[in-house]
């Protein structure tokens, strides 16, 4: 090979390594212009990524109910058997009106499964159910509504709460704070779950062993 082959090979790698570099450096100049210009940006980017090719794409996640972004990457989940919070939320009604709460419930397991509707807490009694139970086929899908009614003499400023709870596979709640006011409008939200087995072995499962609550008042035998 002459001195000038020689030279000219020597000049083309030359060229393409200081491209790669560029490109590189361009690369990282781009990560750390979205890093310093807040969080805000890579929350969307990972929440908009988080939502795809998931086992819950067969429901319409609520909007409460996107991962959290915020806490220690340390923080370490609840375990798979604790019951599973849908969030909370809060309306305003007028005395004697009425909010609704429907939750789309999709049996993800391969047999037959009933799904059970109950409320919970000082204004449970406020909480009726249409229907009270759904019985699910494999992959079928249903809906529970929860109405809440505000008494007729309830006071403006008054607050009432209640848990609703969905039982099947899992358990789900709720956490639904209702005020009242003269001025309130409508209060309705829909939520979605996938209900079915957990297969999945976690890596803070370990984590966990029972201890039971310490005062627990024990009742007499007898």
């Amino acid at each position: 090979m002459s001195s000038a082959n020689s030279s000219d090979t020597v000049e083309t790698l030359s060229r393409s390594f200081d491209q790669m570099l560029a490109v590189q450096r361009d690369m990282a100049s781009g990560l750390l212009k979205l890093f310093s210009s807040g969080s805000d940006s890579l929350t969307r980017m990972l929440r908009t990524s988080a939502g795809t090719g998931s086992r819950d794409d067969c429901c319409v996640q609520p909007r409460f109910g996107l991962p959290s972004l915020t806490g220690s990457c340390c923080d370490i989940p609840e375990p798979c058997w604790m019951p599973k919070c849908l969030g909370e939320f809060e309306c305003g009604l007028c005395p004697g009106s009425s909010g609704t709460l429907s939750v789309r419930v999709t049996n993800e397991d391969l047999g037959k499964r009933q799904i059970q509707a109950l409320a919970r807490g000082p204004a449970a009694k406020q909480v009726s159910f249409s229907p009270q139970a759904l019985a699910l086929g494999p992959k079928e899908r249903g809906t529970i509504t929860a109405h809440f009614a505000v008494p007729a003499e309830a006071k403006d400023g008054e607050s009432f709460e209640v848990i609703v709870w969905l039982r099947g596979c899992r358990d789900y709640y709720v956490r639904w704070t209702v005020k009242v006011g003269s001025g309130s409008g409508c209060c309705r939200h829909d939520l979605a779950i996938c209900d079915g087995p957990d297969h999945v072995l976690h890596w803070y499962d370990h984590f966990y062993c029972p201890r039971p609550c310490t005062n627990t008042v024990r009742q007499p035998n007898g």
